[in-house]
């Protein structure tokens, strides 16, 4: 795990030096990097998958491991996955105007839970507007969830302005 932040890095930094080359060109490139064993580029939809020896990461969409342990509202669009030996973290953008809700599904299932959850709670007014957060860390594990009134996607189909951010880290 502990070196798969650094090749996800280093092959992050060759792809955007590759984004005029051809998609496989820059597979290819992206493949000579020490531990990546796959590297997947869709140019149309601009989605990036990077398969190493410790795990993988998709950037820019992606679909959630079969065995995610947290429920998620309905009504999200998945912006990335990553996944490793017990762990998996995904993005999501929701619609403006969730957050709310979103904020009451995560309070009802952490409440309902055997492991116990703290949550915190912050709200940032700036000359932009106010951005709120709420978030959940497991006590006795490593999971958390994460629930921001903004958010910064990879995917242009999402407008950063208009979208709830909602990160889910779960972990051994």
């Amino acid at each position: 795990m502990k070196r798969f932040v650094p090749v996800v890095l280093g092959v992050a930094l060759i792809l955007a030096a590759c984004q005029s080359a051809s998609e496989t060109i820059a597979e290819q490139l992206a493949e000579q990097v020490d531990g990546v064993d796959n590297v997947e580029i869709d140019t149309d939809t601009g989605q990036v998958k990077i398969e190493t020896d410790e795990g993988s990461v998709t950037i820019g969409g992606g679909e959630l491991p079969d065995d995610f342990p947290i429920p998620l509202p309905d009504g999200y669009q998945v912006t990335s996955v990553f996944t490793a030996e017990g762990t998996s973290a995904v993005s999501l953008a929701y619609p403006e105007g969730n957050f709310d809700e979103i904020v009451g599904f995560f309070d009802d299932w952490t409440s309902g839970q055997s492991t116990a959850w703290t949550k915190s709670t912050s709200s940032v007014s700036g000359g932009e507007g106010t951005i709120d957060s709420a978030n959940w860390f497991e006590e006795e594990g490593s999971s958390f969830i994460s629930v921001s009134s903004f958010c910064i996607v990879p995917d242009a189909s999402i407008d950063p302005e208009n979208c709830i951010a909602v990160n889910v880290n779960t972990g051994e």
